[in-house]
């Protein structure tokens, strides 16, 4: 594992400087431009990840970053989800989050304006600690082979033990496969990196130079594996599995589980909570017309005519629920090809007015 400069937060020009082995989840709340907006954001190191979504539409989009280069008390934030293309770049000063704000909406001009977000310590939000850890390996120089390895394994961890703390400290466990005997992720995420690492390098270090030069990059392996939350509400919250695996070839895979608990008793919610079973059965309808819309298809040709790699979107098991509606999440390669991404297809509770079980009539 690479060593980081234990380094205390100093305050330099007037804004905080983060220690770079420092950790945390924050809610962050406010203003990006003239909309509302919430960021649920986790940082291990210089690397920031998590959920934003604005107060209209509750949206949640994946957002990445880190500190901008050379600049290390600047972070720049960037999302791109369809129809969305988000940047908020910015600077911590205690407790918030200022800076700029640019949002684009499919090929339309980006609207830029102030950021302005403040961490939000209320009890709507579930309390989380965010643990960390990575290790990476090369093989030795006389295999002359350049190809490396890296493993990265983050997660939230409840900070409480209220009954919807230990329900999700039981789905993060089915997650990462944690023991029961571990009390908490830290040090065994650790010493999973670093097997990971070591069994790599044990396995390619023991080919010829000759069979290694054959093989070339092709020897190169990543995993990764995030969770986060992707939503939270204060009835229900939405927690988020991502996992990427690079192991030759020309792209990585990558996929994202979604898991729903009822904050109130701790349930994970399955689909016939949510709706009746004629609402069920009238979802691929409901999905090709959100897909139309969302993907500006003016036509009615099917849609495995119009980039989709399927004639008709089934619910896909990977649901979460919004104040607004309940949105699915297929990987790519599910419903389009991998340059699209993710798909992330939102139905607003409007549409779904007569089919709604009775607690998510809202």
């Amino acid at each position: 594992m690479k060593k980081t400069l234990l380094v205390s937060f100093l305050l330099m020009n007037g804004y905080w400087l983060f220690a770079q082995n420092e950790r945390f989840y924050k809610v962050y709340e406010g203003k990006a431009g003239n909309m509302d907006a919430t960021l649920l954001l986790c940082k291990s190191g210089n690397s920031f990840g998590g959920y934003v979504w604005f107060g209209k539409t509750q949206w949640p989009i994946p957002i990445y970053g880190g500190n901008r280069a050379g600049i290390t008390d600047s972070i720049t934030l960037a999302a791109g989800t369809e129809p969305y293309t988000l940047n908020l770049t910015g600077v911590f000063i205690s407790e918030k989050f200022t800076g700029t704000s640019s949002l684009q909406l499919n090929d339309a001009p980006a609207k830029n304006g102030p950021l302005q977000m403040q961490v939000n310590n209320n009890r709507s939000f579930t309390a989380f600690s965010y643990f960390s850890a990575e290790d990476s390996a090369k093989l030795p120089a006389k295999i002359r082979n350049e190809s490396t390895s890296d493993y990265i394994i983050s997660t939230i961890w409840p900070e409480g033990n209220s009954t919807l703390d230990n329900a999700i400290k039981v789905q993060i466990r089915k997650m990462l496969e944690l023991p029961a005997t571990v009390a908490t992720p830290a040090a065994w995420i650790a010493s999973q990196v670093k097997k990971s690492a070591a069994s790599w390098k044990a396995t390619n270090s023991k080919l010829s130079p000759k069979d290694a030069a054959d093989m070339g990059l092709s020897l190169s392996e990543q995993e990764e594996t995030r969770i986060m939350v992707m939503y939270e509400n204060e009835k229900y919250i939405t927690l988020a599995n991502y996992n990427f695996s690079y192991t030759g070839g020309a792209h990585g895979n990558y996929g994202t589980g979604l898991v729903v608990l009822n904050k109130q008793n701790g349930k994970q919610v399955r689909m016939a909570d949510v709706l009746n079973t004629r609402g069920i059965k009238l979802l691929p309808a409901i999905l090709d017309k959100v897909a139309r819309l969302q993907f500006g298809i003016k036509n009615n040709l099917p849609l495995d005519q119009n980039d989709f790699l399927v004639k008709t979107i089934s619910p896909s098991k990977n649901f979460y629920i919004t104040s607004t509606g309940i949105g699915f999440l297929y990987a790519p390669y599910e419903i389009k090809s991998f340059a699209d991404g993710d798909i992330n297809l939102l139905i607003p509770f409007t549409a779904l007015t007569n089919y709604l079980q009775s607690d998510f009539r809202y």
